[in-house]
């Protein structure tokens, strides 16, 4: 259903790239994949593995015994935890957790954290043991343990908390008008109040809700988050479980996490570097760990197996972390989150790694794919498509590109400040920075941390936006007092980038098909002092419906996409995507543009976009849209920075993640015939 968008205000606004993200330094990172020379080829010996394969033999001994009666404890515990759950429930409902920010090919960032961020979605609780039991570290948890959560709550569990809530209100609602009636004034305040106006109504508008906010003298104060104890080194493991057990987004179970420990900037820093840089070399990481695990890496308990990765990844890739204090951390975290049994598994397995270092190599004879794959770990069948589309050299640079931090860029609004005055400001408050070589309103900060926490956003007087990104806006081209559609609007960014370019003069149509996001518009533009932006909640195809043919001067389909383009900023991508996957988003995608496509003005452009680099969702799709479509042409923009760099044929412009140091983003420029 479409909200009316006569009526209704604008909402606003993220990894697919505008989030606010958590601080991370950049110079932690800085052994890459370098190798170390080997005679041995990197073969183990028993002996070698003596410690960590004895510890395992322990471990499963004691699993083995007394599974019936632990399975059987674990049934009676479930049965009086679901009643107790359900007897405590009535009455009470959820309380509201802060929301972080989301993550989206709009919300940029920098450095690991920076670069990406983090919202709301679930927390990753350790597995703690049941009473009398001991978790396990191979296989499933142990029974009466808690997995770590996903980040979506249980239906059953909402459903019961929603329903109790729904009974209990009722009774206490009816309860106080009959107290009300039968009840005298306590004071003359009191009974003035009753004869109070009534309150005037909720601003509709985005020019009233920001001027209602400057009448109340700010924001109400948000409810408080519940505190929770945690070093850097458990927070990173809590998430790096959730993700690996549970399915949980990476960036949104790391903003919850950071925000419930309250970490300090350094460790939250250092707990972002952790996540995002163990799930990226989750690969190569895998590739070790199996040299001195008899059993594999994958028969372990998810939350031992990301310990261990983790650790490795302290040993393998950061300087600044002393191999030893990394050891010393990660058995401490068994021995409090397990048993002794584990923290003598993890201890061999450790300290062996580190007697034989040396031994960490690739090996160099592999084929040209699954060398990559290992090396930059990737998914060989994604390497495999890449060589097939860019080259073998291209690839490999796009697969390295995506391991490093992600810059942090920002765009500024011009409405209230011009580039080289916003530039002078930021200096003066002792930032690195420097003029975009890819955008005309971009700024690249190369030091001064997290830019969602600077006063100047606050003011809007800069939007936090990846370099690619601002291009589209840029090839959209709206003119002030236009008519504009912006299909797949949320978080924002582009939409007010849209806006700014306008002059605030006109109107645009924020389109997204989640109610909760129009949240995120209404946040950027009202930052902004935006007020030419409207809401609409719908399905993308079903805008056809809801407004009148060829009503627009621009359409902006910002297409939901495979995302590879922003794997720098989402790391989990690479290991959560399939092919199938990728040939059912490029289905919906040519759906999309036919569907939206009769929106656009005789002489109106519709512009398609992607955060991706696969040429299926790309050129193929803008493709065969032109051959069904005679009416519109691809039209090129000018873009003095790629005028040097080779196209890969088609219409529309490629930019890949190392040319730049940006996001993979595609930008097409489509024009109705008069």
């Amino acid at each position: 259903m479409f909200g009316d968008t006569s009526k209704k205000a604008k909402s606003a606004g993220g990894f697919d790239p505008n989030a606010t993200p958590a601080s991370s330094p950049n110079s932690s990172r800085s052994k890459g994949d370098g190798r170390k020379p080997s005679s041995t080829g990197g073969k183990k010996s028993a002996d070698r593995r003596g410690n960590a394969s004895g510890a395992e033999m322990r471990i499963a001994a004691k699993q083995g015994g007394g599974a019936g009666k632990s399975k059987s404890a674990a049934g009676q515990a479930a049965g009086k935890s679901s009643s107790m759950s359900r007897s405590s429930s009535a009455g009470k409902t959820a309380s509201p957790s802060k929301r972080g920010g989301g993550f989206h090919a709009d919300a940029g960032a920098g450095g690991r954290s920076n670069g990406r961020t983090a919202g709301s979605a679930g927390s990753a609780s350790g597995a703690k043991p049941a009473a009398g039991s001991k978790p396990a570290a191979y296989g499933k948890p142990a029974p009466g343990s808690r997995p770590a959560q996903s980040g979506k709550p249980a239906a059953s569990a909402s459903a019961g908390r929603t329903a109790a809530a729904g009974s209990a209100a009722p009774g206490r609602a009816a309860a106080k008008p009959e107290a009300a009636r039968g009840a005298a004034p306590k004071s003359a305040a009191a009974g003035s109040a009753a004869d109070k106006s009534p309150r005037p109504a909720k601003p509709t508008s985005a020019a009233e809700r920001i001027a209602a906010k400057a009448a109340k003298g700010g924001e109400a104060p948000r409810p408080r988050r519940r505190k929770v104890d945690a070093t850097a080194r458990e927070v990173a493991l809590n998430v790096l479980a959730g993700v690996d057990e549970g399915g949980a987004y990476s960036n949104l179970l790391l903003n919850r996490s950071l925000q419930q420990a309250e970490l300090s900037p350094a460790d939250a820093g250092l707990a972002t570097e952790l996540v995002y840089g163990t799930i990226a070399r989750q690969a190569t990481l895998d590739y070790f760990l199996n040299h001195f695990i008899k059993s594999g890496v994958k028969r372990l308990n998810p939350w031992v197996r990301a310990l261990l990765r983790m650790s490795l990844y302290q040993i393998r890739y950061l300087d600044r972390i002393p191999p030893h204090a990394a050891v010393n951390e990660a058995v401490e975290i068994a021995k409090k989150r397990g048993h002794q049994g584990i923290a003598s598994m993890i201890n061999g397995v450790l300290r062996s790694i580190l007697r034989e270092e040396d031994q960490l190599i690739l090996p160099q004879d592999l084929p040209t794919a699954e060398r990559i794959a290992l090396e930059h770990s990737h998914p060989q069948w994604l390497v495999e498509r890449w060589i097939a589309q860019y080259g073998e050299d291209t690839a490999e640079a796009i697969c390295a590109a995506n391991n490093q931090p992600p810059k942090v860029s920002i765009r500024v609004n011009t409405l209230r400040v011009g580039r080289d005055e916003l530039l002078r400001e930021l200096e003066a408050e002792g930032r690195e920075v420097r003029v975009s070589e890819l955008a005309s309103q971009g700024i690249v900060v190369e030091s001064g941390g997290n830019m969602a926490n600077d006063g100047l956003y606050r003011d809007g007087r800069y939007s936090i936006q990846d370099e690619s990104s601002m291009l589209v806006a840029e090839a959209l081209d709206p003119q002030p007092g236009m008519s504009v559609l912006d299909c797949c609007a949320a978080p924002g960014g582009k939409t007010a980038h849209i806006a700014e370019k306008m002059g605030d003069k006109g109107r645009i149509v924020a389109n997204d098909l989640h109610e909760h996001k129009q949240k995120l518009i209404q946040e950027q533009t009202e930052r902004l002092g935006l007020t030419s932006v409207e809401s609409s909640i719908g399905d993308a195809l079903a805008l056809k419906d809801h407004y009148p043919p060829a009503s627009f001067d621009r359409v902006l389909l910002d297409a939901p996409c495979s995302g590879f383009g922003v794997i720098r900023r989402k790391p989990d991508l690479r290991w959560a995507k399939t092919p199938e996957d990728t040939a059912a988003i490029a289905r919906l995608q040519r759906q999309m543009l036919n569907s939206v496509s009769g929106l656009v003005k005789p002489g109106g452009i519709l512009v398609y976009s992607t955060c991706t680099i696969e040429r299926e969702e790309n050129q193929r799709a803008v493709a065969e849209f032109l051959r069904d479509h005679a009416e519109f042409v691809a039209e090129p923009f000018e873009v003095d920075a790629l005028a040097s760099l080779p196209q890969s044929g088609g219409a529309g412009v490629q930019i890949l993640p190392n040319q730049f140091g940006s996001d993979g983003f595609y930008i097409a420029r489509l024009r109705r015939r008069s």
